[in-house]
């Protein structure tokens, strides 16, 4: 008896702090007791052992389950998700593209109607507008012309013309209808003054491009005509515009040589300084040379020794053709003579030669 006391109180011990199952709990008593005596009584010991374990398993159960349950609720709200996008991506999305790409396509040519149709109307009204502007255009012409004809018919026609007073000599006159003057109006008279405005450009647009004396002497003589008082300041901004145009424009080429061979047949010239000043002043005196030659035997004559060199010069300023060559001309006597003057200043070159005369 004291044995299994013993052996009672070190599993007591044992099982101090631990837990221990069921199946791993051991029970002796005496031999003397009846089993039926401990089926009845319950050991408090085996009691706290078998309860704890249960409760345990039971929450681990439960969380095991509540994971469970909320991966496989994700998983299959990513499936459905998945299958979702899929469907969406492989039937529904191509056929709304279809769908606007219809929708596009049938409205780009309504609209594209609907502008042409508008730009049609559009057209047609400027159309409209052009053709009644041509047809006043024509017949403005057509009156101007007109009247420009009928002026230039009355000033002809030396018969319309006002004839001369004559002074009364103490004799009986004659009787007779009074010569009928040409009454020109405003409007006529303008017409006259911008036809004459026009041949003054023209003249002017003709020196500047052909660099010919001509036009600008033309020019000239309206300021020199008191006949054409009323068109002196036009004339003198022409003369202007063309003097200036030749003075500063360039129409020579800087690398021009004479050609030598030939000008001079048979001379066996090989340098252009090896002319004489006597062959130069006669190619420029000449005109039928073209006006190349000319502007590179002004240059030439700068160091020439010839006496009448000087007015060579001058002739050709005053009479050549080419407006280029009087040019080139003024510029080499004013390097001659160490003298500027204003761009075909003619009288004025004019005077100082006479004042060298005297």
């Amino acid at each position: 008896m004291a044995k299994d006391q013993r052996n009672l109180t070190r599993l007591l011990e044992n099982v101090q702090d631990q837990e221990l199952p069921t199946s791993a709990a051991i029970w002796r008593d005496a031999p003397s007791a009846p089993a039926k005596d401990l089926a009845q009584s319950p050991d408090p010991l085996m009691t706290r052992s078998e309860s704890p374990p249960a409760n345990l398993k039971r929450s681990n159960l439960i969380y095991r389950h509540l994971v469970m349950s909320i991966v496989t609720s994700a998983a299959m709200a990513l499936l459905v998700l998945w299958f979702c996008q899929r469907f969406y991506q492989q039937e529904i999305a191509p056929r709304l593209a279809a769908q606007t790409t219809v929708t596009t396509k049938s409205a780009e040519p309504q609209t594209a109607a609907v502008e042409l149709a508008k730009a049609e109307e559009k057209i047609a009204a400027l159309q409209q507008q052009l053709d009644v502007i041509r047809r006043e255009q024509l017949s403005a012409q057509q009156s101007t012309r007109e009247s420009l004809e009928r002026i230039s018919g009355v000033l002809k026609n030396p018969q319309l013309a006002p004839q001369p007073a004559i002074p009364a000599a103490g004799q009986p006159g004659t009787a007779r209808i009074a010569d009928a003057a040409p009454q020109i109006s405003p409007t006529q008279a303008e017409f006259i003054l911008l036809k004459e405005r026009n041949r003054l450009i023209q003249y002017g647009d003709e020196a500047i491009a052909t660099g010919m004396r001509k036009p600008l002497s033309a020019i000239v003589e309206y300021l020199r005509d008191p006949g054409t008082q009323h068109l002196h300041e036009a004339a003198q901004v022409e003369y202007m515009r063309v003097v200036r145009s030749i003075q500063f424009m360039q129409r020579d080429d800087p690398g021009y040589r004479l050609p030598l061979a030939e000008l001079f047949k048979g001379q066996n010239l090989r340098e252009e300084a090896d002319v004489k000043p006597e062959a130069l002043l006669k190619l420029l005196a000449d005109h039928q040379q073209p006006w190349e030659v000319r502007v590179r035997v002004c240059f030439l004559l700068l160091g020439s020794n010839a006496p009448e060199t000087n007015a060579k010069l001058i002739a050709a300023i005053k009479d050549d053709p080419s407006l280029e060559v009087a040019k080139h001309a003024q510029l080499a006597l004013e390097q001659r003579i160490q003298r500027r003057f204003r761009i075909f200043d003619i009288p004025a070159i004019d005077e100082w030669w006479q004042a060298q005369g005297q």
